[in-house]
């Protein structure tokens, strides 16, 4: 333990002077200072990744001289489940973070150091240095992982059991990913800054940390639904939690980014706009852990009460502040020579559309989220802000980013003609339309979910319509197979199909949320031994009480048998656990199908054997995992190496931008 006290202390000495190194370099142009601190930074993360691996191997060993181990580990727990205590808590979720940002500066280094032309590398690194710093002096003085307990234990306090499930397993992680990647782009824009030097160069450096982070953030907000749908035992997979919210806010300035860098690399615009994107996704990723660290806010996902939460919002004034005195300084070389968009229909007002709402989006999110804050300070009363706030103001608005969605693929650069437009758009309004009455006849029939349903028919449509006509071109034109012709155009342009892969996975997300937002069906029943209830098209039969002894919990469930439609799916055993070191979890019972999900949470029971059952039916459920799966297999056709004919002529994308033309697209 003494050996990881001193790597983080040692890490933050070499940090201070990493950053003295480089101040000297820079003023005084002298390389020798500067690759001196590229070492220091390779170096800080060799100690970092000894002090986390120590304190893994505290965990494994079950040294509960400190208190962090004994806080979230037993000596029966699961050698899987003690090496995840390092994130489990406050100290070691700290540690894991200053360990990703110690790895990331490496690998930033490591890239580019070697490049005698790079005079971006060492702003780069004062930077991601200083926010280095930052997380040193937490780990050293304000919440040290290996403080030594006051008090000798022969055994942990063991694991909350509800962070014992594979989705707490990988949620953390994943978003910790996110969190911290968007700090790699964050300091080449605020080196972009400092330097003058305001091209694009810094977002093409960026592009992959960008695309890398914004998975893993998505990973990570997906596995929290998950954990929470399994877990928590209410059945849904989004509460509109402050801690839900906080990692939500970031991911919507990041799509905002990710879809308003294009138009500058396309047309050289929205400089300002980048900038101010990737601040606030930088600093709403440090006002996330405010809120999961301050204890402020109630929130099942957050931690205790701890003044480490204040700290980081010092930090975060401290980074907004930086960030628009810099954007400030350089306002009027960052505006010159800026193109305006030349047209109402066209691509590149689609896409700042498309960011507006986005933005907008985060703004209710932000104030939903603060005003418990803002009422307890002006009336002395925290007044909740609950789901139906979020809900109200942002359907509305996600349903507009459906209809951009669908309309941008339809749209060229700069201008579409209106006759272009309407030729594009009359298959898919046509099959949209269509679906009106068979939505209406399938029982969907109030004004939001049928308008939810109907735009994702528009958008798929629209997205499988650009597959086809290309695909078509390549048949027309070269007597290829469909076949052989659509692998053919879904390699040569992997960017543009890549993205509308990505966009139907968010689809299939969108209809999962909304299906079981407005349908989910939840209903209490008690019963007794062998008695029978009909709910929808399920007869479920409840058959015995189990109990069970287990080596940390005692358990009490009950057997169903699942009937749908008079054939047998199998038997669920919803349980109440009560542990020996923990609080009583409940533990559901989930049958899954393409169209619905069965969610079975045993309510109660009486000694003579009746139970309170709470049956919930989510319709569509399962396709919010399905449409993930879809967009990280769109994200990685995207990012794989483009194959290119001999000639370096890409012909079907020639042919597919000729059929636009001839469409009126330009």
């Amino acid at each position: 333990m003494d050996f990881g006290r001193y790597s983080l202390l040692f890490s933050l000495v070499l940090a201070i002077f990493v950053a003295i190194g480089l101040t000297v370099g820079i003023r005084k142009k002298d390389g020798r200072f500067i690759d001196l601190s590229y070492r220091g930074a390779k170096t800080i993360f060799a100690f970092l990744t000894f002090a986390t691996f120590i304190l893994i191997y505290a965990f494994i060993t079950d040294d509960f001289r400190i208190e962090y181990v004994a806080s979230y580990s037993e000596r029966s727990l699961p050698i899987f489940y003690k090496i995840t205590g390092l994130w489990a808590g406050q100290k070691g979720s700290l540690l894991f973070w200053g360990w990703l940002l110690s790895l990331f500066t490496f690998i930033t280094v490591k890239r580019d150091e070697k490049n005698l032309n790079t005079l971006f590398l060492p702003y780069v690194l004062v930077f991601l240095n200083l926010t280095l710093i930052f997380f040193l002096v937490l780990l050293n003085f304000v919440t040290p992982p290996f403080e030594l307990a006051t008090i000798f234990r022969s055994d942990g306090n063991g694991l909350n059991p509800m962070l014992q499930n594979p989705g707490m397993v990988f949620h953390p992680p994943t978003l910790y990913l996110g969190y911290v990647g968007f700090t790699v782009p964050f300091a080449f824009a605020m080196a972009a800054l400092v330097m003058g030097d305001l091209g694009d160069w810094w977002i093409k450096k960026t592009r992959a940390w960008i695309l890398f982070s914004w998975v893993f953030l998505t990973l990570g907000i997906i596995f929290g639904g998950w954990w929470a749908y399994k877990e928590l035992g209410w059945g849904g997979v989004w509460a509109w939690d402050p801690v839900e919210n906080s990692s939500f806010m970031p991911w919507l300035t990041a799509t905002a980014f990710l879809h308003s860098v294009i138009i500058q690399e396309k047309r050289g615009m929205l400089k300002i706009w980048n900038l101010v994107l990737i601040l606030l996704t930088f600093s709403l990723c440090i006002f996330g852990t405010f809120i999961t660290r301050s204890g402020i806010i109630s929130s099942v996902h957050a931690f205790g009460q701890s003044p480490v939460g204040f700290v980081f919002l010092g930090f975060l004034f401290v980074t907004l502040a930086a960030g628009i005195y810099l954007i400030w300084t350089r306002y009027d070389q960052l505006k010159e020579k800026n193109p305006r968009i030349e047209a109402f229909l066209s691509r590149e007002s689609t896409f700042l559309y498309n960011n507006i709402i986005f933005v907008g989006i985060c703004f209710a999110t932000f104030w939903g989220t603060i005003f418990p804050l803002i009422s307890e300070a002006v009336k002395g009363v925290k007044i909740s802000v609950g789901p139906p706030f979020f809900n109200t103001i942002n359907s509305p608005l996600f349903l507009l980013l459906l209809l951009l969605m669908g309309v941008s693929p339809l749209l060229g650069w700069r201008k579409t003609s209106s006759k272009g437009i309407l030729k594009n758009l009359v298959v898919p309004l046509s099959l949209t339309t269509v679906s009106l009455p068979i939505l209406y006849i399938s029982g969907i029939r109030e004004f939001m979910p049928i308008f939810f349903y109907s735009l994702s028919v528009f958008v798929i449509v629209t997205l499988m319509r650009e597959f086809y006509l290309g695909t078509k071109a390549g048949v027309k034109n070269h007597g290829r197979g469909w076949l052989a012709s659509f692998r053919r155009l879904v390699s040569i342009n992997r960017r543009r199909y890549g993205g509308f892969i990505v966009h139907i996975g968010m689809v299939f997300i969108v209809l999962g949320l909304a299906s079981y937002g407005y349908y989910q069906y939840k209903e209490d029943f008690g019963l007794v031994k062998g008695q029978e209830v009909t709910v929808k098209n399920y007869r479920l039969k409840y058959v015995d009480l189990t109990n069970l002894d287990r080596w940390n919990y005692e358990s009490v469930g009950s057997l169903i048998e699942v009937y749908k439609s008079g054939e047998f799916k199998g038997t669920l055993k919803p349980e109440k656990r009560f542990y020996k070191k923990q609080e009583p979890t409940t533990e559901v019972a989930i049958m899954s199908s393409i169209s619905e999900d069965l969610y079975l949470i045993l309510g109660g029971w009486n000694g003579d054997g009746s139970i309170t059952l709470t049956v919930v039916i989510n319709p569509l459920l399962s396709w919010i995992w399905t449409g993930t799966g879809v967009v990280l297999f769109g994200i990685v056709w995207a990012v794989l190496p483009t194959r290119r004919r001999e000639d370096g002529i890409d012909v079907i994308e020639k042919e597919v931008i000729m059929r636009l033309k001839a469409t009126g697209v330009e």
